[in-house]
């Protein structure tokens, strides 16, 4: 695990399960503190409980999709919310028009994902307490 200090809060929004928990996966290995949801409508009610430091969201998704969601969120009171959009589309750009900070197309390697982390949600390095 590379982070030893304070973690960041990701919330994984992905109907598939597996991919959902191998990001999750990936992440937690690099020393985030990940949430995980798989549909659209949750992960909107999580995002209200409480506001991820980044969220890596799936398009094609049940009861709101992908793009629903990060329209509302850009709306609304998430305007600054880092949003990675993950999609097999084949034009993956398209997000960029509805607001994403980013495009992670997939399929997509650990260094990528983990790249797209650092960039828009760094873990602060580890700072030794003084005894």
């Amino acid at each position: 695990m590379k982070g030893a200090g304070a973690s960041q809060d990701a919330l994984v929004v992905d109907d598939e399960v597996e991919v959902a928990s191998f990001v999750a996966e990936i992440l937690r290995d690099e020393g985030y503190h990940v949430r995980v949801q798989h549909d659209g409508a949750s992960a909107l009610v999580e995002i209200v409980r409480r506001p991820p430091a980044l969220l890596l969201l799936n398009v094609a998704m049940p009861v709101m999709i992908g793009d629903e969601l990060l329209r509302y969120l850009r709306r609304n009171a998430f305007a600054d919310l880092p949003v990675i959009i993950m999609t097999a589309s084949l034009q993956p750009e398209k997000y960029r028009l509805y607001g994403a900070t980013d495009v992670l197309p997939k399929p997509f390697d650990i260094d990528e994902l983990v790249g797209v982390m650092e960039q828009y949600a760094p873990i602060p390095p580890h700072t030794p307490t003084r005894a």
